[in-house]
């Protein structure tokens, strides 16, 4: 195969625990391995990582269970060479200033709007609110000042609460409510069609009945905790708020005096509409995009860079790229209500050492779109040693016609969805990366063909590794997620043909360690052309997870397997892997 390189929450945490099978060997399996010489004599203990090792079979021993240097940088710890000529901004300078190191402007916006194409802008320490586009035509460096700690902020102190009365019909809460005239009003269309109703079509749905505020970006804090929004006045209390937007009033559960209360009025931070333009060293925090403005910061044309900046408490999207020729390199987004990172027509996209973690605060539906990062139509597209956890739906996801992908050095740890999502695309290797208590598949591979899945570590999961086909077909021009620019692409078949998984470690699902099937009962193993080979299966015990390998050994259903030498000699695959019970590993 060929392959390039009812309320909103935002209180969303990993779970703690895998599940009983992978705590026991998770355990079992950091603290010791019994191994035994090849060349026999007596067994001794060795230390091992935290992830099972046999020589020659499954994972490879160096295979890193985090992605320890994924995210930005410390704000504050950036030291960027700046150019000659370059204009410098502070929050304590004024706009009629000559824009020097001794003579700063006061806004982002006035610098841009005597910036050079290809100058430079220098941010000093402190807090900006404000929002701005770098325009079509004036490519530019956007970059803290060394050393110092930059923050574009979208929310306002809220001043100016009056005590409105005892709370009504709650009988935990005996306080009061306290209330403030609040005129910013916000776009909460659900889908990114602006003012269009939420699809109905069932499961595929952006809000959910639980959770009916997630597409409100109003956004609050008291003294930096994130406040839950409610729908009514008789909801709030002490965590919560309510925005009476036909009133125009705030509606605070919490006595406001002495604390700080911070609200989102800024919705967009950054538009990037020049080509080659840049952004590093800073951070960008609770601005409140509406599901249709794609994102807290937004790529528009290709050849851009952003670099050490965290993108913190979005309402919806993080950040959203939609541009050929991207490199996000050592960014982290955290928190953001929907997803972290959103991707559509992304061609030639490099992230290196990204960390998305924490997202879909406000508990949109996992699909269409929530969780880490979802690409869509996009192509060459590579992804390392980046952190995808604790997120809230699937941590990595391709989707409508991605081809030519690599993914290799990543984790995915405590994602509630997918650790990894592969759907109806094409060409695509995945190889040393880290799955971990992802609340369902470890990894997922649905219509997808090309794939080669190697030396991966998958823990604690429904299934490690699923290869799955459905109904949908190419060839349906209704069906949604072809890529319109490539429709006669010969190889992107939607059909999960020349799937090969060599030389993985499974660990302690379940459901199954591997379950290949085809939902529309066309195709047996066979036709998925799928080779299995030199895996490492780790089972507690023969009932834990009761299926070893799900196999379609005809068109019509599976074949569950309890054993690895049932499946080897009914199926011919793996004639190197190797089962073992029980949490320690036995070296050959």
């Amino acid at each position: 195969m060929s392959v390039a390189t009812g309320t909103t929450s935002r209180r969303f945490r990993r779970r703690q625990v895998f599940g009983a099978v992978a705590i026991v060997l998770a355990l079992a399996l950091a603290a010791s391995a019994l191994v035994v010489s090849s060349l026999g004599g007596s067994a001794s203990t060795t230390v091992r990582p935290a992830v099972p090792f046999v020589s020659g079979v499954g994972a490879p021993e160096n295979v890193a269970t985090e992605a320890a240097d994924a995210g930005a940088a410390e704000l504050g710890t950036t030291d960027y060479e700046i150019q000659a000529g370059a204009l410098f901004v502070s929050p304590t300078g004024d706009n009629d200033a000559d824009g020097s190191l001794e003579s700063p402007l006061r806004t982002i916006k006035a610098a841009l709007a005597r910036v050079s194409a290809g100058g430079m802008i220098v941010l000093r320490a402190g807090e900006y609110h404000e929002a701005f586009t770098i325009a079509e035509g004036t490519p530019v460096t956007v970059q803290s000042y060394p050393g110092e700690v930059v923050w574009l902020d979208g929310s306002e102190v809220v001043e100016g609460w009056q005590a409105d009365g005892e709370q009504p019909g709650d009988a935990e809460y005996d306080g009061e409510l306290w209330s403030v005239p609040w005129g910013t009003v916000f776009d909460s269309s659900p889908t990114y069609e602006r003012g269009a109703p939420d699809n109905t079509e069932q499961y595929w749905n952006f809000v959910t009945a639980g959770h009916p505020l997630a597409a409100h970006p109003d956004q609050l804090w008291l003294d930096d905790a994130p406040l839950t929004q409610v729908g009514s006045r008789d909801e709030v209390t002490a965590s919560s708020f309510f925005h009476d937007e036909s009133a125009g009033v705030l509606y605070l559960g919490e006595n406001p005096s002495g604390h700080t209360v911070r609200a989102s009025t800024l919705q967009r931070a950054l538009s990037i509409r020049a080509e080659g333009s840049t952004i590093r060293g800073i951070g960008i925090r609770r601005f409140a995009p509406s599901v249709p403005d794609f994102g807290a910061v937004t790529v528009e044309r290709p050849g851009v860079t952003i670099e050490n900046v965290v993108i913190t408490e979005s309402a919806t999207t993080g950040l959203f790229i939609t541009a050929a020729n991207t490199t996000i390199r050592q960014v982290t987004v955290t928190e953001s209500g929907m997803i972290g990172v959103a991707a559509n027509y992304a061609d030639n996209l490099l992230i290196d050492g990204l960390k998305a973690s924490g997202n879909n605060t406000e508990w949109f539906n996992r699909a269409p779109v929530a969780g880490g990062l979802k690409l869509t139509r996009s192509r060459t597209v590579e992804i390392r040693n980046s952190d995808f956890s604790d997120n809230n739906a699937t941590a990595l996801w391709f989707d409508q016609s991605c081809r030519d992908l690599t993914i290799t050095g990543n984790t995915f740890v405590g994602n509630a969805g997918h650790g990894l999502f592969l759907e109806i695309s094409a060409r695509a290797l995945v190889a040393d990366n880290y799955l971990a208590d992802n609340g369902i598949f470890g990894m997922k591979i649905n219509d997808t063909s090309s794939v080669e899945i190697r030396d991966n570590v998958v823990v604690g999961s429904r299934n490690a590794i699923a290869v799955l086909q459905d109904n949908r077909l190419k060839s349906d021009e209704n069906e949604a997620g072809h890529d319109e620019r490539y429709l006669d692409d010969a190889e992107m078949t939607w059909v999960g043909t020349d799937v090969s998984i060599i030389g993985n470690t499974l660990v302690g699902s379940s459901e199954a360690l591997l379950w290949i099937e085809d939902y529309s009962r066309t195709r047996s193993a066979r036709d998925f052309g799928i080779t299995v080979d030199n895996n490492l299966y780790v089972r507690a015990t023969e009932l834990e997870p009761r299926i070893l390998i799900a196999w379609p050994t005809n068109a019509i259903g599976v074949t569950p397997f309890s054993s690895l030498a049932d499946f080897a000699r009914c199926t011919g695959q793996e004639q190197t892997g190797l089962e073992h019970l029980g949490g320690r590993v036995i070296e050959r």
